[in-house]
């Protein structure tokens, strides 16, 4: 208990320290754009994270097997690719036009209006539905690690978030981030280890599989090589278009910083990565020998930390989904903030409001909102978390690889992108749902996919822009 009211103490310290240093709206979106390669990298990756990984990723392995490491096998691409794609004409974009937030840099490239109003939406409900992923994750984690009511817990880890990112926003978002991405990589290392050495190492652990559910071992497992395929493709190439990655690049203090970026991104994400591939693992084999009972796949990962009786090990573990909970939910919450009190103003035609109040003031609705749909909802968290990324793939894909890098992109082509990726992407989700339509390609993906397509034919020479 203790340990908990020091933790308060400090993030009330902080949100204090946050208030009082951000004055302006550079430095509340983008940290007055003093962030070097280290700060950026760890933040970005622990941003990018989550409890999707922590409590979404051993509870897909448990479900699905081998078939979910498909998506961990992007890990070492995404962070070259998102700097070579996009990030050096983000940076350039900013400094031109002084771009604080994505909305900013589509309507520097295409113009005011429908571009900054549809990438602000899609911003705004992809960023709900992915905070919803940090909000269930500490559901899950509080009712089976720390015995308590999950909406308690996960109620104090998005209010705390709040807190801080409503007073400082990025200038305080992008330092707790850093702390709590150096916290997840080594926990995220420790439980991989733990988990395998309990379950006899991972040669024992394999063996185990194989005989009780050698289904589980399958690289394509029940989704299919046409699934499996679809979500490696979509979390390679949706890296690129994922807003809290996206934001770190805005608040880079120069472009040199893009030189080592990769570098820190990759390791960092590697690190953290090793939960979803050792708890999946080393838990799913403890699970089938029944040395651990779970009553849904999200429970493993909890629920095999909270069957050793260690202390040390709860606290780790709470303090790894804790961290990644708010590291993801910081830079989430301020682009709700951003969105609908610049942006979706902007694209009106009506100048932002002056200060920082409003933007304080749509940081606590969007927490509230994505604490709702999280509670609402009924599936796993690890296809949550594809909810959110596939809505930011479909919407924003197209337009920040093509249309920022490509001369000859129009402004009616990347309206039509905006607005039939997410539409293409909402409907193949309802079907594949309620069982309309057998949709096997990752909606996110056929969304961009058409979106692109839409981008390229309403661009050709000539066309306007």
């Amino acid at each position: 208990m203790t340990l908990w009211i020091l933790f308060a103490a400090a993030l009330v310290a902080f949100a204090f320290w946050g208030w009082r240093n951000t004055r302006s709206a550079t430095a509340f979106f983008t940290a007055s754009r003093t962030v070097g390669p280290m700060l950026a990298g760890i933040g970005g990756t622990a941003a990018g994270l989550s409890a999707f990984v922590f409590v979404g990723g051993p509870g897909y392995f448990a479900a699905v097997g081998a078939a979910s490491l498909w998506i961990v096998f992007s890990a070492p691409l995404t962070g070259a690719l998102q700097c070579w794609a996009v990030g050096e004409r983000v940076v350039s974009l900013a400094r031109r036009h002084d771009c604080l937030t994505v909305p900013d840099l589509v309507a520097a490239r295409f113009g005011e209006g429908w571009p900054r109003g549809l990438t602000a939406l899609a911003v705004l409900v992809g960023a709900v539905a992915t905070l919803a992923v940090q909000v269930k994750g500490a559901a899950v984690a509080g009712e089976v690690l720390l015995g308590v009511p999950g909406w308690l817990v996960a109620g104090a880890a998005v209010a705390a978030t709040v807190l801080y990112s409503a007073a400082g926003g990025m200038r305080t978002g992008i330092l707790a981030e850093a702390a709590q991405g150096v916290v997840m990589a080594t926990a995220a290392v420790a439980l991989a280890v733990f988990a395998l050495v309990r379950a006899g190492g991972p040669r024992q652990a394999i063996a185990t599989i194989a005989e009780l559910r050698p289904e589980l071992l399958d690289p394509w497992g029940g989704p299919g090589p046409t699934a499996s395929i679809g979500l490696f493709l979509l979390f390679a190439l949706g890296t690129c278009a994922q807003p809290h990655y996206l934001q770190k690049f805005l608040l880079l203090r120069d472009r040199e910083s893009l030189r080592w970026l990769p570098a820190v991104m990759t390791g960092a994400l590697l690190a953290v990565l090793t939960v979803w591939v050792g708890v999946g693992l080393g838990g799913t084999a403890l699970w089938l020998r029944g040395e651990l009972t779970i009553s849904s796949p999200d429970q493993l990962a909890p629920a095999l930390l909270a069957s050793t009786g260690s202390r040390a090990f709860i606290i780790i573990a709470a303090a790894a989904v804790i961290a990644a909970v708010m590291s993801t939910a910081a830079t989430l919450l301020n682009l709700v903030a951003a969105a609908v009190t610049r942006d979706l103003p902007q694209a009106l035609g009506r100048e932002p409001g002056p200060g920082l109040g409003a933007a304080r003031v749509a940081t606590l609705g969007a927490g509230i909102a994505a604490a709702a749909l999280a509670l609402l909802s009924n599936r796993p968290v690890a296809l949550l978390g594809v909810l959110g990324w596939g809505t930011f793939t479909a919407a924003l894909l197209p337009v920040m690889v093509l249309g920022l890098s490509w001369r000859g992109a129009a402004r009616r082509g990347a309206v039509a992108a905006l607005a039939i990726g997410p539409l293409v992407q909402l409907s193949a989700e309802w079907a594949r749902t309620t069982g309309v339509l057998a949709v096997r390609w990752e909606p996110g993906l056929l969304g961009a996919a058409a979106g692109a397509c839409a981008l390229v034919m309403l661009s050709r020479p000539g066309a306007d822009r």
